[in-house]
Formats: C-alpha cells, sequence, structure tokens
C-alpha cells in the first residue's frame, strides 16, 4: 500500500513536470489540460485544447521505454492512440519508434 502511495505521488509530481514542460515547448499550438502518466505501465494521457478545435482532444503513448546511457535518460516513445485518427497517424508518424532526451529535472524524478 505504502508502495501503491509512493508510486502515485511520483506519478502525480512527473504529470505536473511533463504538463508544464510540453505547455512551454509547444504553446502556440494549444494548452495542455491534463496529464496523466502511469509509470507501472509506462502510458502517459495528455487531454489538451487546441487551437482551431472546439473540443479538447486526448493523445496517448500508449507504451514507452526509458533507456540510459551514462547519466543522461531517453525515452522512446513506441505507440500513440488519441481521439483524432488523423492526430493518431501524425503521432505514429513523426513520434512513434524514435527517442528524446530527457532533461534532468524530469530524468530525477523516474
Amino acid at each position: 500500500m505504502l508502495k501503491n502511495m509512493a508510486r502515485g505521488m511520483k506519478d502525480g509530481a512527473l504529470a505536473m513536470t511533463i504538463k508544464a514542460f510540453v505547455n512551454d515547448r509547444f504553446k502556440e499550438y494549444g494548452e495542455v489540460l491534463d496529464c496523466v502518466i502511469s509509470t507501472a505501465d509506462n502510458r502517459l494521457t495528455l487531454r489538451a485544447m487546441l487551437h482551431g478545435e472546439r473540443d479538447p482532444v486526448t493523445a496517448t503513448v500508449e507504451r514507452y521505454d526509458i533507456e540510459t546511457e551514462g547519466e543522461d535518460r531517453y525515452i522512446k516513445l513506441l505507440q500513440f492512440t488519441s481521439s483524432r485518427a488523423w492526430l493518431t497517424l501524425l503521432l505514429n508518424k513523426l513520434f512513434g519508434g524514435k527517442r528524446y532526451k530527457i532533461p534532468a529535472t524530469v530524468g530525477k524524478l523516474l
């Protein structure tokens, strides 16, 4: 029970950090409203209000892997789904299977 509570706190802190990072990096496209991460399942879901959309969209990284090289950590995004078919295709084409360096502040939470 204590382990689950600690994981929940870690996931919550990580979700807040990711939300702030994505909002800062991609603000010209819209705003992330919610972020939920499950480090146990390697799954991340964002709900965002994109410019030009009437309703929020949901995008989920269905599976990701964390890789370590020396002191650097990387995330490999494996598969996406979303509430819009066009967005699912775009996310998988642009980001699926690619690896990105994790900022040190986020890496400390993993």
